[in-house]
């Protein structure tokens, strides 16, 4: 396995130390606390960010598995609004995503190059596996670890 793909999957397992930092120890009122009517609690965007992982992981095995066109999308705010994950405990959503990220990383270790740079497409861009988890997973994840930074910036501020 080449240092780059070493890189990317150490990273990918970065995320869950990432999430589990920014959240383990906030008080529950502000983990169920929305900043806004329609704008998602850090609850809901750890569950988002769980959903996003599994999505991800069905992903990877179907472009390595068997000839894949179009990669499986999602409705994340109707999963976010129907999946109430307010009254989920949050050690629960970030255990859940600890074991996702543990087994995809078993998976990534036994790719051979060929299949990193295997293919599907969203729309009629070509998405490797690799990008799936540089951009699709860890870019994702920052951009909502600041959204999660924002609402704390919010709730204290109100």
């Amino acid at each position: 396995m080449t240092a780059v793909r070493e890189a990317s999957i150490a990273n990918y397992e970065l995320t869950a130390d990432k999430i589990r930092a920014s959240v383990e120890h906030l008080p529950k009122e502000l983990l169920l606390w929305q900043p806004g009517l329609g704008k998602w609690s850090i609850n809901e965007i750890v569950g988002h960010l769980v959903d996003s992982n599994i999505v991800n992981s069905y992903r990877i095995r179907k472009i390595v598995s068997e000839p894949v066109e179009a990669l499986a999308s999602f409705a994340h705010e109707e999963w976010v609004d129907r999946q109430r994950f307010n009254e989920t405990d949050l050690s629960e959503l970030l255990a859940v995503y600890d074991a996702i990220t543990r087994y995809n990383a078993i998976l990534l270790r036994k790719l051979s190059e060929e299949q990193w740079a295997l293919i599907g497409k969203k729309l009629d861009e070509p998405i490797p596996v690799s990008h799936i988890i540089d951009r699709f997973i860890c870019n994702h994840v920052d951009k909502h670890l600041g959204q999660i930074e924002r609402n704390k910036a919010a709730y204290e501020a109100r």
